[in-house]
């Protein structure tokens, strides 16, 4: 009778244990699988906003009660209790900085949340109220909906299309883009260097590593140089993260592979420039690539592209080019599709895509409209490969901090905010097209002069103000408005 008792005791002694050895991540695919947790992924191309666009979005929900959210569904119908910020399950993840970046922008002299240069996230919980049962009026039961955030670099975003990619591939595409405006300008003498190397010649290490450094160069000036290119690859040259060895960076694209056959090209020998680049490509894509995609990016349920498509138009038509490609390749990128919740935990897809425009502030808001307009026709390429995937893609204007206010002036809409060095500066602008410029149309917009804007003055940390913005409430309510019922 003892014994019995016993084994009774150690059955349920065991089935405890089993349990307290549940996960904090185990717990999150269960919330996941009763669609109580989901990923949203933020990202989007170089400089379009991802870090100050996430401040704002956490901090929209925190201060829910202050904040201007017509256009969210949870607040407008007093459904949304609480927010909380939690820490990640996911050790691999630093946790978003936003306590720092909304310091920044609530200082006395504010200052944009600084950029991305490594993958974060965070967790935050929506404590809500279920809508009332026409059966139990009186009753409003409550629930915790898991709001998953992933922020990484928009270089890295633009690394996955090589995935698919060979390194004879990647080193033609590099051969068109780099003989056609702006790029052949930037490259400069490099060119000339990059298309006199043999493929099949031995390899000069220490003339490769030069070249290497200049090519970085190279890159560094596609990003910040002028107006900023959008497609930069490889995008972990750039921003590299925790790169433990160096040398997995020390590559080129070698121009003159074309000229060779595959068979000669193979026959090389394993100490050519060839063989040595193309070694070292694919352990970048071995090491950097995958594991970015498979343990990262994967995991996503819904993605959320940014795109500064005021820049770009100011920019000209090569940019403009450039960012319609860099757009495409990505979405080309994505695991399109819907399904069903078990399946998601194991073999998850993109439910969902939004497209926003960013920073409209710039310009008065009779041209939004327009500015969404615009970036629906650059993304179309992009639309379409979602679409096809049974995903129906939106496009929106947003931004996520409104840094100017609209005057009249001379009989004109303008704007005004504080200029870079934080003196009041006000401008007009040409209006804004709902489709690309063709000839000389394009004239007005790279001539006009888009001065660089401050974050608004007089927001403060310690009384936890809400953060001024343009429709990032709609943008929410497409994001996850549905699962907040």
């Amino acid at each position: 009778m003892n014994q019995s008792k016993d084994k009774t005791a150690q059955f349920f002694q065991g089935a405890y244990k089993k349990m307290a050895k549940l996960t904090d991540e185990g717990l999150a695919s269960m919330d996941k699988l009763r669609d109580r947790r989901f990923c949203i992924g933020i990202t989007g191309l170089s400089q379009s906003g991802k870090s100050t666009f996430i401040t704002s979005l956490i901090n929209q929900l925190q201060q829910y009660k202050t904040s201007s959210l017509p256009g969210f569904s949870p607040v407008l119908t007093e459904r949304l209790l609480n927010v909380k910020v939690h820490p990640l399950e996911d050790v691999a993840l630093t946790q978003f900085p936003y306590d720092e970046a909304y310091k920044r922008l609530t200082n006395p002299d504010p200052q944009w949340p600084i950029p991305t240069k490594d993958i974060s996230g965070c967790l935050l919980e929506l404590r809500l109220a279920k809508k009332v049962s026409k059966l139990n009026p009186f009753g409003r039961d409550q629930f915790s909906l898991f709001l998953e955030i992933r922020d990484y670099p928009g270089e890295w975003l633009l690394d996955l299309p090589l995935l698919e990619t060979s390194y004879l591939r990647w080193s033609a595409q590099c051969n068109t883009q780099y003989t056609q405006r702006p790029r052949s300008e930037l490259l400069g003498e490099l060119l000339h260097d990059l298309q006199h190397i043999d493929p099949l010649a031995e390899v000069d290490e220490a003339h490769l590593i030069e070249l290497n450094k200049r090519f970085l160069e190279f890159l560094h000036d596609c990003k910040y140089k002028g107006k900023g290119l959008s497609l930069i690859q490889p995008g972990r040259f750039l921003i590299p993260g925790g790169v433990e060895d160096p040398s997995i960076l020390c590559f080129l694209p070698l121009l003159k592979s074309g000229n060779y056959t595959e068979g000669q090209l193979a026959a090389a020998s394993e100490n050519s420039y060839f063989k040595v680049c193309e070694r070292r490509y694919k352990r970048y894509i071995k090491e950097l690539v995958k594991p970015f995609y498979k343990k990262f990016f994967s995991r996503i349920d819904r993605q959320l592209v940014l795109v500064d498509v005021v820049n770009a138009l100011n920019a000209g038509p090569e940019y403009i080019d450039d960012m319609r490609h860099a757009l495409t390749n990505i979405t080309d990128s994505f695991a399109y599709g819907s399904q069903n919740r078990f399946l998601q935990l194991f073999k998850p897809k993109i439910d969902k895509v939004v497209f926003a425009a960013t920073k409209i502030d710039q310009v008065v808001s009779e041209d939004h409209e327009a500015v969404r307009q615009l970036l629906a026709v650059l993304v179309s390429q992009a639309y379409k490969n979602a679409q096809h995937e049974g995903v129906h893609p939106t496009c929106e204007a947003t931004a996520a901090v409104r840094s100017s206010k609209e005057i009249d002036h001379a009989g004109e809409r303008g704007i005004t905010g504080l200029g870079s060095d934080g003196s009041p500066i006000g401008y007009t602008h040409p209006t804004i097209p709902s489709r690309i410029p063709e000839g000389r149309d394009w004239q007005p917009f790279i001539d006009w002069k888009i001065p660089v804007l401050k974050p608004p003055k007089g927001l403060s940390y310690q009384n936890s103000d809400a953060i001024p913005h343009i429709r990032l409430d709609t943008v929410l309510n497409i994001l996850i408005g549905d699962k907040c019922v």
